[in-house]
């Protein structure tokens, strides 16, 4: 796959930086779509749209070091994979419905009072200034601990601490507001 995205690129010291770059973070990105995606195929299919976005729009990111580079694919990859899973998800809550034979509509209640309270906090977070949305989606949906975090984002453990805090803060308000959960 690499060869597709090297032939987006001008000049053949693009061409060996782009391949530094592939090299050095495709497992990693990989790893991180597929704990969203838990799905071979389709981490790797999330993996080749970020890539592809960014050899795409190379030149506008051709500036970025090393660390700017990794976060911007961190996040790439991250819409890439959240784009996927919102559209299976579509896709399986339609098929559930459909094969659902038991006719428990309290069941289906639930299960669908539960994807929309779901739903309703991702679209929140999704919403947020993305210096808490990241933070916040690297903590609670990928799981990452607040040095990985860091270390991904180039902050200081103690800033992502207080970027954690602030989000969920904002978060609750949130939930408030719209009578999730009382103040």
């Amino acid at each position: 796959m690499l060869f597709i995205y090297m032939a987006m690129l001008d000049n053949e010291d693009d061409r060996q930086r782009f391949e530094r770059i592939y090299q050095t973070n495709r497992d990693f990105m990989y790893h991180y779509a597929y704990q969203i995606l838990r799905d071979t195929a389709s981490a790797e299919d999330a993996v080749h749209d970020a890539f592809l976005s960014f050899a795409k729009y190379y030149d506008r990111y051709r500036h970025l070091d090393e660390v700017q580079t990794r976060n911007f694919l961190i996040i790439t990859v991250r819409n890439a994979a959240f784009k996927q899973y919102n559209h299976r998800k579509r896709e399986t809550a339609v098929e559930d419905i459909e094969q659902d034979e038991t006719g428990t509509m309290p069941d289906v209640a639930v299960t669908a009072e539960q994807k929309d309270v779901k739903r309703i906090l991702f679209d929140m977070v999704k919403a947020m200034d993305s210096k808490y949305s990241d933070v916040l989606m690297m903590k609670y949906y990928y799981n990452m601990s607040i040095n990985e975090i860091a270390e991904q984002l180039g902050l200081t453990p103690q800033n992502v601490k207080v970027r954690l805090h602030r989000g969920r803060a904002i978060l609750k308000t949130k939930l408030e507001g719209v009578g999730i959960v009382e103040g």
